[in-house]
């Protein structure tokens, strides 16, 4: 078996309400995405789902005509490529969109689910809510993981960064809500890079 092509779709979605983090406080209702099929000469095709789908040529070649199978080796070689100009930022978002795609590709292939082909020994996981919810009320932030909740995750990320009493107050709602999927939910935290490696350590202690 050979890859043989690809190609790429992009979509806009509108969203059911605005979403946003410390960097776009007010939120945005239109998120861009796009979706990567890598085809074989066998009519097997793997999906990546993601951000972006520019830039695919720039690392396409190093597996074309290749494997699919031989997921962890055409990594090696992508990521080989990248390593003296960098495999970040852009560049990752590539080599991850084929990659994932390989490992869909490999679980097809064996015509096994994903997780049993990465080695697990159980197709379930431990999931938590994150609501992008910087934009959201205090009621608003309180609906959405009480929904959560409701449906027995007891896990939560927030969005947090400009305002760190504002931060510990809706701490403190998302823990509430949370709190009828487990008497101590864990609480998680994402800045998404808005502090300095100093503020990150004096907040987090708080």
């Amino acid at each position: 078996m050979k890859i043989t092509g690809y190609r790429v779709e992009q979509y806009l979605m509108k969203m059911d309400r605005p979403v946003g983090d410390a960097n776009l406080p007010g939120g945005v209702e239109m998120l861009p995405g796009s979706i990567l099929f890598i085809e074989t000469d066998e009519n097997i095709t793997g999906i990546s789902l993601g951000y972006g789908g520019a830039g695919i040529d720039s690392l396409f070649h190093l597996v074309e005509g290749e494997d699919p199978r031989e997921v962890v080796g055409l990594w090696t070689r992508m990521n080989d490529w990248l390593h003296k100009g960098g495999n970040e930022g852009a560049a990752s978002f590539i080599l991850s969109s084929i990659d994932v795609a390989l490992w869909d590709l490999k679980a097809k292939i064996a015509d096994e689910p994903l997780w049993r082909t990465l080695g697990a020994s159980d197709g379930r996981v431990k999931a938590y809510a994150s609501g992008l919810d910087y934009c959201l009320s205090d009621d608003e932030l309180f609906d959405f993981y009480r929904r959560m909740a409701e449906m027995g995750i007891d896990s939560g990320k927030l969005k947090v960064g400009l305002d760190l009493k504002a931060d510990m107050r809706r701490l403190a709602i998302m823990r509430e809500a949370l709190s009828i999927a487990s008497p101590r939910p864990a609480l998680m935290i994402d800045s998404n890079e808005y502090w300095s490696p100093k503020q990150a350590v004096r907040h987090i202690r708080r």
